[in-house]
């Protein structure tokens, strides 16, 4: 049986695979398939008053190595980041009680 956090990790490369090779370079995101990931695939965590300069920031602020692309690792990064807030957001919220038996 597949665990869910098998599921999610392979979601996370399949995911980045999907719109990669839409473009030029199948190994990296450019911004427009980077904009097209987050609309679709994180429609909760991207507001839908971001405007095309929103997306211009964010691109510049996960392409660390400044090559007008985001690759896997920079795409890792990204969802670890966004993980660890959510992680920080969530900690403190009361837990679901055991069931009884």
């Amino acid at each position: 049986m597949v665990r869910p956090l098998e599921q999610a990790v392979a979601a996370i490369v399949t995911t980045f695979q999907e719109y990669a090779m839409r473009g030029g370079d199948e190994h990296k995101l450019c911004q427009a398939e980077l904009k097209e990931l987050l609309q679709k695939e994180l429609p909760t965590f991207t507001p839908t008053e971001f405007r095309e300069c929103d997306y211009n920031k964010f691109m510049s602020v996960l392409d660390t190595n400044k090559d007008c692309q985001v690759d896997f690792m920079e795409y890792v990064r990204s969802l670890a980041c966004l993980c660890t807030y959510c992680h920080e957001y969530f900690k403190n919220c009361p837990r679901e009680p055991p069931c009884s038996e």
